[in-house]
């Protein structure tokens, strides 16, 4: 009985170290870097995470730059369309100081997440939790969206450009025709015809920036605009000719002059509204897609710094 006891026992602390045993490499058994034991990579966790913490400052400024911009982009559309171009200029002169800080800012980030110790090692599965090395993917990840913001200010540029070019032109051509008016007025034709030379003119220029604009914005309107005062300076230029030609007298040739003036006139745009409305078409032109790329930059970096999950492991029961 005693022997038997005896081997009972060995036989009972065998199985009480084979179970201890085995609840030591159960407790071992969790992949590294899964953040199911987060007192494995506390360190690697402190050190990445301080340099984390410095690049996303930075990616915070970063952030609030391209927000400016975004606000600047949607100026100049606003302020183009109703054709205030100084504000409009004020607006893409801090774009375009914007920009640049963004590409001095964006490569400043993305060098100090590239300089983020362990993550780039074959140590980081194993001291550095997953959610901490997400947190670097995910802030590299969302500066891809800077890449395209150039290019899209350069756009939104260009379409100001044009717009304020078009604007230019077409207001010299009404200043040309009120000053050849004055001059019909006091009986001054040959000048008056001259000076319609300058109408003449911006009309044609404008022409040839509308053929350039045709290929991205839709020139209907600014069409319109053009041939109706194209048709009054003919008009008018007949009408000061006939003029000269009778030496002011009242002949059948005036009074087809006069009507064939009063019906191009009649024809022409009561007020501003086409203009405002070439002008909104000119800075659909690309220049929407401009400041939707943009916001969309934007909410990718905002995204960023709005993770789902906590950045930090936390500790299981």
């Amino acid at each position: 009985m005693r022997r038997a006891a005896g081997i009972l026992g060995w036989l009972l602390a065998v199985v009480v170290i084979a179970l201890g045993a085995a609840g030591l490499v159960t407790g071992m058994d969790g992949a590294p870097g899964e953040g199911s034991r987060p007192e494995l990579t506390a360190a690697g966790d402190a050190e990445v995470t301080v340099a984390l913490d410095a690049a996303q400052a930075e990616f915070e400024a970063l952030a609030a730059d391209v927000e400016a911009l975004g606000t600047q982009a949607r100026g100049a559309l606003a302020s183009l369309t109703a054709n205030d171009r100084e504000t409009a200029a004020a607006a893409i002169a801090a774009g375009d100081d914007l920009v640049a800080r963004i590409d001095a800012r964006s490569l400043a980030v993305r060098l100090a997440l590239g300089d983020v110790p362990l993550l780039d090692t074959p140590a980081a599965e194993y001291r550095v939790s997953q959610d901490v090395r997400d947190r670097r993917d995910r802030l590299l990840a969302a500066l891809d969206a800077t890449s395209g913001l150039e290019d899209a200010w350069t756009r939104l540029t260009t379409g100001s450009v044009s717009a304020s070019q078009m604007s230019e032109l077409l207001a010299a051509h009404d200043e040309a025709v009120l000053a050849a008016a004055a001059l019909g007025r006091q009986g001054k034709y040959d000048a008056a015809i001259r000076t319609l030379d300058g109408a003449d003119t911006a009309i044609s220029d404008a022409r040839a920036l509308r053929d350039r604009l045709a290929r991205t914005v839709d020139v209907t309107t600014l069409d319109a605009w053009l041939d109706r005062n194209a048709a009054y300076d003919v008009a008018l230029r007949g009408l000061y000719r006939a003029l000269r030609d009778v030496g002011g007298r009242v002949t059948q040739d005036v009074r087809d002059a006069v009507k064939a003036e009063r019906a191009a006139k009649e024809r022409l745009p009561p007020d501003s509204r086409a203009m405002v409305l070439i002008m909104a078409d000119i800075g659909r032109g690309g220049m929407n897609e401009a400041v939707i790329g943009i916001e969309e930059a934007r909410g990718r970096l905002a995204e960023a710094l709005q993770p789902a999950a906590s950045s930090s492991p936390t500790v299981a029961p």
